[in-house]
Order: structure tokens, then C-alpha cells, then sequence
């Protein structure tokens, strides 16, 4: 027996020795590989996404707040039935000087004055339009209530749909951590066998490269697991932990509704149909507040006011006053001389008589009493009031044209609902038929993986005896890695299929 036949047959009996476990184990499965480590940090089930995303979603409250312009509305139409009110008031300055009128000069000379005023203004209206506006506004606060109830549904579908999203790539990371400890176990094996001179190096440095091939899909599942989880955080308006540990399970089942019956429900419940539906009713409003422009219309108006021009400088008064009063004494003393004549009884002239200091003090006083006080001396004008009606008879065809764009916008409202409803109806059809072939897929997946683990097992088995290469072994995993993630995107894509199919009927269906 030469040497070389020697160093074969102890190789044999080392290999024969070391596969003497595995062979005693081929009728059943080898043991599954470690799990993959899970997220330790803070849990968040599907609701708690929901919950959150409805409170601090961005986009979701800022069509919430249009819905507070709709209730301003309805308090403002409602409130214009009670008459407006106003107050004014204003001051002036008048400078000395001659007063004229045109050419004709008025006063050769007259003080400075200050002048201050106030108004105190009631005005009631009433048309065809203010009686139509509270119900014009309730159906836009309808309509815009409906159309964040819509906007809402939206939001919760896309919460739901990246909380899979984020399920599935956390299962696509632990299916490739199993992948590496698979190809991990590989590259031990094929360099035990090439240590005892059974295997080759080719062996051994493809198991590398396929170990090295499973570290990069590690790395790059475990970044688009970081990535959907950043993702999901920004639908619901709150950032997430990176080791946030996602709780919420779904089973698989059989679909087993209908059509016809998820279009009954998506008929009564579908928010986006529902909005349409108030868009409509609302533009129906529209069009009977426009025809209400050929009705007349009532104005009433009730006004109080008051004013106060009072003298800075007296002394041009003063003298205007003793003047008249001096014109009125000469009058006077002329009249009892002509009296005296006829034999009148005199009259009392000393009144008038400027001459006397106490005449003149007595005069400076009335002038003083009859300057009223600024700015707050007001003498009130008597109540004005005025009441109105109009007819409108002809306005250049503005409200024929106003008419018929409430028309048109009503008109339009209508065909979106008809619309819509046939596109759910074809939605719901479409979403149905995926749904039932991804529940399909997923019960195929599940035995293409039964089916590849068997064959890795095998091929394992094969390697360890000598009877294959790692061409076969490599063949194996790749056939495994693939059958299960075809499996994971055929489980979630049946549960992203439902939770759409859930988005369009409005309710839940699980």
C-alpha cells in the first residue's frame, strides 16, 4: 500500500468519524439557527401608531384647522341677522381770520376754535342672500368636517400600511442575520474539511465570499429597518427610538367576502365618498343662495350725534358783544326820546349802557357761559333715521352668470360623486382579487421554504460525506434565502393588500 493511499484512507476514516453525528440525525431536520436578536428598547403597537399620528400628524392638523374657518362662518352667518353698530368721533382746529362763503365775506374777523364731534350709528339689513347664508355656511362646515374625516382615513392608511412596512423589513433583517449564521456554519465546515486535506481552498473561499455576501445584506436590511422605522415616526408626527420594538401581530386568512358586500360597506362608510357626497350637498346650497339675488332687500338706519366748536381766544367776542349791546343802548335812548315826544312812558336804558363797568363785566360773563366747554361740552343734534328697500331690476347679467356657476359647481359635484363611486366599485374589485392572491402566494411560499430547508439539509449532509461541493451547499442557501423572502413579502403583501381593502370600505376588517 504506497503512502498516498495511506493518507487517503485516514482522511476517509477522520471525515467518516466527524460525519457520524449528522449521519445519525439525517431522518430528521437539523436544528434551526439561533434567532436573531430583537429590539430592546420601548414597544409601540399598530394603535399607539394610530393614536399618535391623529394627535401630532402635521399635515393631519392642519386640515383640522380649517374646520375652525367653517365654524367661524356659521357664528358669522348667524350673527348677522342682529343690527351693526358703530361709534365715532373727531376733533378740530379752526385758525383766526376772516370766515368767506365764495366771494362773500362772512365776518371781518373771528377767533380760533376748537371743535370736537361723535356719531352713534344702528344699521339693520336684510336679503334673499343673509336669509341663505346660515344654510350655505352649515354645508360648507359639513362639507369641510367630511373632508378632514377623509384626510384623516388617509393618514391612518398610511400609518398602517408603514407600520407592515416597517414589520416586514425588521423580518427581512432577522431572516438575513439566519442567512449569515447559515453561511457562517458553511465556511466552518468547508475549512475543518480542508484542514484534514478532504476539502479544496476553492471550497473554503467560496464559503467566504457567500459569508461576505450575507455580512453586506445584513448591514443593508438592518439600514432599510432604520430607514422605515425614521419613516414611520414621521407619519405619526413623533420621532421613534432606533430600538423601538414593533408588538402588533397579524394573522393570516382566508378572504371570504364579496364584492358586492365590501360595496355596500364602502357605499355607507368610504370617507373619501362620503366628502364628495357633502361637496355635493353643499353646491346644492350654492345654487339656491345664488337664485336668492333677484329677491329684495331692506336697510334700516338709526343715528345719534352731537358736536362742540368752542372759542380759544374770548376778546374778539367780548367785543362783538359790547358792541351789539352798545348799538342796542343808543337804540334805546333814541326810542325814549321819540317816546317822549308822543308821551311814552321811558324805558329803562341802564341795562345797556356799556359805559358801566358792571354792564360790561355782566356781558363778558354770558359770553364766557355761552362758550361751550372743549372737548367734551357736546350738544346733542336731534335722532335721524332712514329706512330703504331695494329692488334689483337688472345688474348686467351678474346674477344670470352667478346663477349658473352655482349650477355648474353643482352639476360637477354631482359627477365627482358618480365617479367616485364607480371607481370604488372597480378599486374594490381590484383589491379583492389581490388580497385572495396574496393569501394564495403565501400558503405557496410556505411550502417553497419547507421545501428549501429540506434541500439544504440535504445538501449539507452531502458536503459533510465528501459526495458534493460547496457549489451545491451555496445553491441550497441562496434557494432558502430567496424562498424566505418570498414568503415574508408574500405575507406582508397580503396584509398591505387588506389594510387597502380596509382604507376603501372605511372600516375596519380584520
Amino acid at each position: 500500500m504506497s503512502h498516498s493511499h495511506l493518507r487517503r484512507t485516514a482522511a476517509a476514516l477522520v471525515l467518516a468519524a466527524a460525519a457520524a453525528l449528522p449521519a445519525a440525525a439525517q431522518q430528521t431536520p437539523p436544528p434551526a439557527p439561533a434567532p436573531a436578536p430583537q429590539p430592546t428598547g420601548p414597544t409601540l403597537t399598530l394603535e399607539q401608531a394610530l393614536d399618535s399620528a391623529r394627535a401630532h400628524n402635521t399635515d393631519l392638523l392642519t386640515q383640522r384647522n380649517d374646520s375652525r374657518t367653517a365654524r367661524a362662518a356659521v357664528r358669522e352667518a348667524r350673527m348677522s341677522f342682529l343690527p351693526s353698530a358703530s361709534v365715532s368721533t373727531a376733533v378740530g382746529y379752526t385758525a383766526p381770520g376772516e370766515q368767506r362763503v365764495g366771494s362773500v365775506q362772512l365776518e371781518s374777523s373771528s377767533p380760533q376754535f376748537y371743535s370736537s364731534q361723535y356719531g352713534l350709528s344702528f344699521d339693520y339689513s336684510m336679503s334673499g342672500a343673509k336669509l341663505m347664508q346660515p344654510r350655505v355656511a352649515r354645508a360648507q362646515r359639513r362639507a369641510t368636517e367630511q373632508r378632514i374625516v377623509g384626510y384623516e382615513a388617509g393618514v391612518v392608511s398610511q400609518v398602517r400600511q408603514q407600520y407592515l412596512a416597517s414589520l416586514q423589513a425588521l423580518e427581512q433583517a432577522q431572516q438575513a442575520e439566519r442567512e449569515l449564521a447559515r453561511t457562517r456554519e458553511h465556511e466552518r465546515l468547508a475549512r475543518a474539511r480542508l484542514e484534514v486535506g478532504a476539502g479544496t481552498p476553492l471550497d473554503l473561499r467560496r464559503a467566504e465570499v457567500e459569508r461576505g455576501q450575507a455580512e453586506v445584506n445584513v448591514l443593508q436590511r438592518r439600514n432599510t429597518y432604520q430607514t422605515e422605522l425614521l419613516t414611520l415616526g414621521q407619519a405619526m408626527g413623533a420621532p421613534l427610538a432606533p430600538d423601538t420594538r414593533l408588538v402588533s401581530t397579524f394573522a393570516l386568512f382566508e378572504p371570504a367576502w364579496t364584492v358586492d358586500e365590501l360595496v355596500a360597506m364602502a357605499l355607507a362608510g368610504n370617507p373619501n365618498l362620503l366628502s364628495a357626497r357633502a361637496t355635493a350637498e353643499a353646491a346644492r346650497t350654492g345654487v339656491r343662495a345664488a337664485r336668492s339675488q333677484y329677491l329684495p332687500s331692506l336697510g334700516l338706519n338709526v343715528g345719534y350725534r352731537g358736536s362742540v366748536y368752542a372759542a380759544g381766544n374770548l376778546d374778539p367776542l367780548y367785543q362783538t358783544k359790547i358792541n351789539n349791546t352798545t348799538a342796542t343802548f343808543n337804540g334805546c335812548v333814541y326810542g325814549n326820546q321819540v317816546g317822549a315826544l308822543i308821551g311814552a312812558a321811558p324805558e329803562d336804558c341802564s341795562i345797556y349802557d356799556t359805559s358801566n363797568p358792571a354792564v360790561v363785566a355782566g356781558l363778558k360773563q354770558q359770553v364766557r357761559e355761552s362758550n361751550p366747554s372743549f372737548p367734551f361740552g357736546f350738544r346733542g343734534q336731534p335722532m335721524s333715521a332712514s329706512l330703504s328697500v331695494s329692488l334689483p331690476l337688472f345688474n348686467g347679467w351678474a346674477r344670470e352668470r352667478n346663477v349658473e356657476e352655482a349650477r355648474v359647481q353643482r352639476d360637477n359635484a354631482e359627477l365627482a360623486v358618480r365617479g367616485q363611486e364607480l371607481k370604488l366599485r372597480t378599486d374594490l374589485g381590484s383589491a379583492l382579487l389581490n388580497l385572495q392572491t396574496a393569501y394564495g402566494v403565501a400558503q405557496l411560499q410556505a411550502q417553497v421554504v419547507g421545501r428549501a430547508t429540506e434541500e439544504l439539509r440535504l445538501a449539507q449532509e452531502r458536503f459533510r460525506f465528501g459526495v458534493a461541493s460547496s457549489v451545491e451547499v451555496t445553491d441550497a442557501q441562496t434557494s432558502l434565502a430567496l424562498a424566505e423572502q418570498g414568503r415574508i413579502d408574500a405575507i406582508y403583501i397580503y396584509h398591505k393588500s387588506l389594510a387597502a381593502l380596509e382604507a376603501l370600505v372605511g372600516r375596519p376588517l380584520r
